[in-house]
């Protein structure tokens, strides 16, 4: 299992369309093979900033979304509405030999 980390920094007064477009991606997301969950936070003391979670099976079932046509679609109108590039983290589970 992995857990995808998406931070991404907002213009002033575009979270709105943010929103709705993070909203459809979620959507989109969980129609996807390998999808457990996710969840979509705002920083605290900093409300442009939106952190997306997402819960996979495999880092595989991960690329093929990343990859899609349709995400890649949303991704670039949400690149408008940002002020900087979004950082992508990929985490796994800690197993301890």
């Amino acid at each position: 299992m992995i857990r995808v980390m998406i931070e991404r920094k907002c213009q002033s007064g575009k979270d709105k369309q943010l929103r709705d477009l993070l909203l459809e991606l979620r959507s989109a997301g969980m129609r996807q093979p390998g999808y457990i969950s996710g969840e979509t936070l705002r920083e605290a003391d900093n409300p442009s900033v939106f952190m997306v979670i997402s819960t996979w099976i495999t880092r595989d079932a991960w690329k093929v979304w990343q990859t899609s046509k349709q995400r890649l679609l949303i991704e670039d109108m949400m690149n408008s509405l940002l002020t900087d590039a979004r950082k992508v983290r990929v985490f796994t589970e800690d197993y301890e030999d």
